[in-house]
């Protein structure tokens, strides 16, 4: 055997493993982490120790204990609950700050970064201050001014102010069916004829055939229930309109002017042989639905009936339906190329189930007497119609024997007590403001920069080929853009989520605050400081995904 191929000693093996690069990086790492451990568990028991010594060791059987203090506006929640049913009203209340703060400043930094890139000099100098006042104050400065400058300098509650103000005009439903409706009829003439402007001046002829209809619509209410001289006036005048919208007007633009008269003609047929209550489409008093005043913000509450869950099957059915047409109308485009109107579609489907559902639902009967309680507690059976109308029956009641799904109950004041809504206090307004105008002049920013990182030849392409503006921006910009935008949006949204720990400095009671007198009453800081830690590393974590599932499906797909 020779000197090469003998066998190396134990020594020289210890030798070379010391001596090899890759085994004294690992026995580095092993050291270090060794340190590491050392260190955190040498400093968790001094802590320990210490909180020992004050008969503070953490213990998250405490968290049981009664709270003894109160929160506004929780309105399950009572002093005599646990620190555990605190915490979780502080957790809702952020999520409530964070998951519409998320939506607003969505639009709003959308609409502003469209904005800085309008070719209207004022717009775009508007956008352009927004951004940079916003976007290079601090927050919490911003939170002040919101809070001390804005919304306590509000009236009270008494003088709140009334969107709409209260009895200050009277207007009747189909007025609002005439506004839609010319606002359609202008936009669709614009973007179907924009090489004729010819054509597009007739659209005055359409306001006129809507003035005809309603003078129409007047004769029937001075002849209501009664076929007269006024009835065959409006029917001969609704003729006429007609003829004339068939000779001036061409295509389907024809056939919804006409529609409308002959809706008119239907309508008033109906009035006429009161189908429709002849209060129906009257006139009718506008009530407040907002209440804005230095308590905050009073909207309109949404009630659930019994009928609530049936009419729901029918909406959701509307969703997938929808959703299978998308889906299937999008291999028709892509195997085809025929442009289909998937939007429209999907909202015809939604929507029309939606009143099927609710038509549906109405058709349930009703009870013809229902049992009410007096004060004395006697208990006698009465209409139902009579109960509703002398207001005896109670909100739960009320809703068992409705017969639509849902009840939107506006707002009211009495005094200084509010009856009916549903109030975003003070703190809660202040706080989401700042939030989501803070946050979306930075979305702003993002979004211009990723239109503008759009070759520019390829929007001159798109013109060329003859596609509108609405369609460059959803063929050809948005997909494009979206590579850009939603890593950097993704950030922000991290960015609202964690600066809502903010509130307390508004005394907003979200989780940081609530964990704060928490900590303070029973002396658990590293129980509080863990469990907030926890919470906000779980939505940080949960909103990355999502972003992260987003900008999965927008990039760019290459080997």
């Amino acid at each position: 055997m020779s000197a090469k191929q003998q066998p190396k000693s134990v020594a020289q093996n210890i030798f070379g493993l010391f001596t090899n690069v890759r085994v004294l990086q690992i026995v580095a790492q092993i050291i270090f982490l060794i340190l590491v451990i050392f260190l955190v568990t040498s400093i968790a028991k001094a802590i320990l120790d210490s909180l020992a010594a004050k008969n503070l060791v953490p213990n998250l059987g405490v968290l049981n204990n009664r709270a003894g203090f109160e929160i506004a506006n929780a309105d399950t929640y009572t002093p005599d609950d646990s620190y555990w049913e605190a915490f979780w009203v502080g957790v809702r209340n952020t999520f409530r700050v964070i998951s519409l703060g998320l939506v607003m400043t969505t639009l709003l930094g959308v609409f502003v970064g469209i904005s800085l890139l309008s070719t209207n000099w004022l717009v775009r100098t508007i956008a352009r201050v927004y951004v940079e006042v916003i976007r290079n104050t601090p927050l919490l400065v911003q939170l002040f001014f919101w809070f001390f400058g804005i919304i306590l300098a509000l009236p009270q509650i008494r003088q709140a102010i009334q969107i709409p103000p209260e009895s200050a005009f009277a207007l009747p439903i189909r007025y609002i069916v005439y506004a839609l409706a010319l606002v359609f009829t202008f936009f669709y003439a614009r973007n179907r004829f924009a090489d004729d402007w010819r054509r597009i001046a007739r659209f005055p002829f359409v306001l006129a055939l809507i003035i005809a209809a309603e003078v129409g619509f007047q004769f029937f209410r001075s002849a209501y229930g009664v076929f007269g001289t006024e009835t065959l006036l409006y029917v001969i005048i609704s003729v006429a309109l007609i003829a004339a919208a068939w000779t001036q007007l061409q295509g389907t633009l024809r056939i919804r002017v006409i529609a409308v008269i002959v809706g008119q003609i239907i309508g008033g047929l109906l009035f006429a042989f009161a189908i429709i209550p002849s209060g129906a489409l009257s006139p009718t008093d506008l009530t407040p639905f907002i209440y804005i005043s230095n308590r905050g913000m009073i909207l309109p509450e949404f009630l659930p009936t019994a009928r609530f869950a049936e009419w729901l099957a029918f909406f959701a059915l509307g969703v997938i339906a929808s959703i299978g047409m998308w889906i299937f109308a999008g291999q028709i485009t892509e195997n085809t190329g025929r442009k289909i109107p998937r939007v429209l579609y999907a909202i015809i489907l939604i929507v029309g189930l939606s009143l099927l559902g609710w038509w549906f639902v109405g058709q349930e009967p009703a009870p013809t007497t229902v049992p009410v309680t007096a004060e004395d507690g006697t208990v006698t059976f009465m209409p139902l119609e009579d109960a509703q109308e002398q207001n005896l029956l109670t909100t739960e009641e009320y809703l068992q024997y409705s017969r639509v799904p849902f009840e939107i109950r506006p707002p009211r004041v009495q005094g200084a007590r509010v009856v009916n809504g549903v109030l975003w206090q003070a703190q809660y307004v202040a706080l989401l403001l700042g939030l989501v105008i803070y946050t979306s002049s930075f979305i702003a920013e993002i979004v211009r920069a990723g239109i503008q990182a759009v070759p520019r030849g390829q929007v001159e392409a798109a013109r060329a080929l003859g596609l509108g503006y609405a369609q460059i921006l959803q063929i050809v910009i948005l997909p494009q853009a979206l590579r850009v935008i939603i890593p950097p949006l993704g950030n922000q949204y991290l960015n609202l989520s964690k600066n809502s720990s903010l509130a307390i400095a508004v005394a907003f009671a979200d989780a940081v605050q609530v964990t704060t007198t928490i900590m303070n009453q029973s002396g658990q800081s590293v129980v509080g400081i863990v469990l907030l830690m926890i919470f906000y590393l779980s939505i940080s974590l949960s909103i990355a995904f999502v972003t992260n599932l987003v900008n999965k499906r927008f990039q760019l797909v290459t080997r």
